[in-house]
């Protein structure tokens, strides 16, 4: 009964949006491709020029650049350098991220901490005019688990967190070859999301549950109307042996109609202590310019090594708002639940806030978050963010 009621909401919400007219990704603006704008075909990661042109001309505001200045001028300032032009073997990449969250402003337990969610730099070097061969590489300044945190002994340790050979094998045929994030649904670039965390996708070493990033192999076949993921991994490097998940996922959408595709993900992984099988089915619509969404809904299997198995399900739909170009409104809905037993309790989660790109480059975010737990064997009061976020990428 949990679990329709999940659905009927998710439902309802999904109706609503398309009435609103919300873009979470660049369907909107027809790029269906992650290619399009990243060096990753699967998304994530360094953009490629195109999408460092796209993002300066389309997507952020234009209001500190004179009228007299053109897109395609602004899009020619979209390099590290600004608009000197380097060589192919030279495409540096820095990002900086950082929030600061404050957790039940204004209660008796009310907590305020500013977390380092990514600080990184990177070089691509690309061999051919075409991009038929390409390695890539990212290190960062990771901080230790217990100090989430940039705190008084700031920064922890300098490490790889990213880094791959691309090449067209044979035409529309891409392999991928290094440590990458693992392929699975759509890529979110909000880890906290119910349907990143519980997957299995987390940004730190040593969890029970897995790492996102792995060392191993992805196949990719991209096509106008389809393309499809095949990824084998054996873990992370920086993992302990105990934790390193080893497996293999598949992934793959097509298009259904102009600017609605509709997508599914399979994975199988598994480590010393844990077991993980994954089943998820995706949706993008492309709805007007700038406007589009996205849901995502699956099922989760985890059996611990002596233990019993758990079959739960997570759903996901998020959705941006074009209030103007670089401004936006975001809204997200998401629905997690471990068992499929009266004794397990739904785990809800509401998310409403502004996406702003008031300069190419940045991007900053301000959201209002509730958390909220319903069971019939316990309740729980519920929990209130309010995240500011900054994001620099050069």
């Amino acid at each position: 009964m949990n679990n329709l009621r999940a659905l009927a909401a998710l439902c309802f919400l999904f109706l609503f949006v398309c009435e609103a007219k919300a873009y979470p990704d660049f369907i909107a603006y027809g790029y269906s491709s992650c290619l399009t704008c990243h060096y990753n075909g699967n998304g994530g990661g360094p953009l490629n020029d195109y999408g460092r042109a796209l993002w300066s001309a389309e997507i952020a505001s234009r209001a500190f650049y004179p009228k007299s200045m053109t897109d395609e001028q602004i899009a020619a300032q979209s390099g590290f350098f600004g608009s000197l032009q380097t060589p192919l073997w030279l495409r540096p990449h820095i990002k900086y991220r950082g929030l600061n969250d404050w957790v039940n402003p204004g209660g008796s337990n009310a907590e305020s901490t500013w977390l380092q969610m990514q600080a990184e730099a990177g070089l691509t070097v690309q061999v051919d005019e075409e991009g038929k061969y390409l390695a890539t590489a990212t290190w960062g300044h990771v901080v230790d688990p217990a100090k989430y945190g940039q705190g008084t002994e700031g920064l922890d340790r300098f490490m790889a967190t990213e880094y791959y050979i691309r090449v067209e094998a044979v035409k529309t045929w891409w392999l991928y070859v290094g440590m990458m994030e693992k392929v699975f649904g759509i890529r979110n670039i909000n880890h906290t999301s119910y349907q990143r965390t519980y997957q299995g996708f987390n940004v730190q070493n040593d969890t029970s549950d897995g790492n996102a990033y792995s060392q191993g192999i992805i196949l990719q076949k991209i096509e106008d109307k389809w393309d499809a993921s095949l990824n084998y991994f054996f873990g992370n490097p920086y993992d302990q042996s105990t934790f390193k998940q080893k497996g293999i996922s598949l992934s793959g959408e097509f298009e259904i109609a102009e600017k609605k595709r509709l997508g599914a993900s399979f994975m199988t992984e598994k480590s010393d202590v844990l077991e993980k099988n994954l089943l998820a089915i995706f949706y993008r619509q492309g709805l007007s310019k700038g406007s589009s969404l996205m849901l995502e809904g699956g099922l989760i299997k985890d059996k611990p090594d002596g233990g019993d198995d758990a079959v739960g399900s997570y759903e996901m739909l998020q959705t941006l708002v074009e209030l103007t170009r670089g401004y936006n409104i975001e809204a997200s809905v998401e629905h997690y639940n471990k068992e499929f037993k009266s004794t397990s309790p739904d785990n809800w989660k509401w998310m409403v806030g502004l996406l702003a790109f008031p300069l190419p480059r940045l991007e900053l975010r301000f959201d209002l978050v509730n958390e909220r737990q319903l069971s019939s064997q316990s309740s729980q009061d519920d929990t209130w963010q309010i995240q500011g976020q900054v994001h620099v990428s050069l």
